[in-house]
């Protein structure tokens, strides 16, 4: 076995409530707001399902965002919310820098495993879009920066496909532990394999769902994105599809589904692999107290 020690711990300085919460007058000055790129595609997709379109969402409790969901936001409001987000991952940026120095001070950075990655994504007004809360590409393709000193070549990247679930057992693997084991399989795989060559592959596809009205379960692969929207538990010809294809179509201008069948099949029989979500019952009786 392999004596090892797991960490975790939260970073957060002092604030006022803000549009981003964290001291803005560090990281401002670094950007001007107006060098800083502008949405390309503020429409939804053509063809898309009205499932999943968005406007609005949570920042519209912010001033001086408007809170109809039809509203335009004017040129000088887009480039403040950018300029904001930009210095959000400037501060975030420092502070994975002041862990690292740390690790270094204290001669633990050779021997420590680190593992960024985050949450979903702001569109920032792709696809007329300014959160989160969506099955498209910007809110779902998350960082993930994995530190494995001896293992990954510093500096490297790599395009291959990867889940959330895989940092489970790809830090069981490198820290030399046994693969992880349950009641249950583990949905992730290691990416040990990856780091240490960026042009292998451990996923032919990844798997994400977004609930609204509907459930969205969607698949990615190297060059397209399905996504299927259905109640859970009704017939698959009930479905609202989605398909976009990224070397063509980067910016997702396009619901391709009724265009591609044939890809459209092949995905969809991927997708079916992944357990559906169980129909919600009726609600639980609560029991008589004695």
């Amino acid at each position: 076995s392999v004596p090892c020690n797991f960490c975790f711990f939260f970073l957060n300085d002092p604030a006022p409530p803000d549009l981003y919460s964290l001291p803005l007058h560090a990281t401002l000055p670094i950007y001007d707001p107006a060098k800083l790129p502008q949405p390309e595609f503020e429409e939804h997709p053509a063809g898309s399902p009205l499932v999943a379109r968005k406007r609005g969402g949570e920042i519209a409790a912010y001033d001086p965002v408007p809170e109809r969901d039809d509203a335009a936001f004017s040129p000088e409001l887009k480039r403040r919310l950018i300029h904001g987000y930009y210095a959000s991952t400037s501060y975030v940026d420092a502070q994975i820098g002041r862990v690292m120095d740390a690790l270094d001070r204290l001669g633990l950075a050779e021997e420590t495993l680190v593992v960024l990655w985050g949450d979903h994504g702001f569109h920032l007004g792709d696809l007329g879009i300014w959160t989160k809360h969506t099955n498209y590409e910007q809110a779902n393709r998350i960082p993930l920066v994995i530190i494995a000193p001896g293992v990954a070549k510093p500096g490297s990247s790599t395009r291959q496909l990867a889940e959330t679930v895989d940092i489970f057992p790809t830090l069981a693997a490198l820290a030399g532990l046994p693969a992880p084991s349950g009641p249950q399989p583990v949905d992730g795989v290691s990416l040990e394999p990856v780091l240490r060559d960026p042009n292998a592959r451990v996923r032919d596809h990844a798997f994400h769902c977004f609930p609204k009205q509907k459930l969205g379960r969607a698949i990615r692969t190297e060059r397209h994105r399905l996504v299927e929207w259905k109640t859970p538990g009704a017939a698959p010809e009930t479905a609202e599809i989605e398909l976009y294809d990224y070397e063509a179509d980067p910016l997702e201008r396009e619901n391709l589904a009724t265009q591609q069948p044939e890809t459209v099949a092949r995905l969809r029989a991927i997708l079916a692999r992944h357990p559906e979500a169980l129909p919600m019952g009726p609600p639980a009786k609560k029991k008589k107290q004695p």
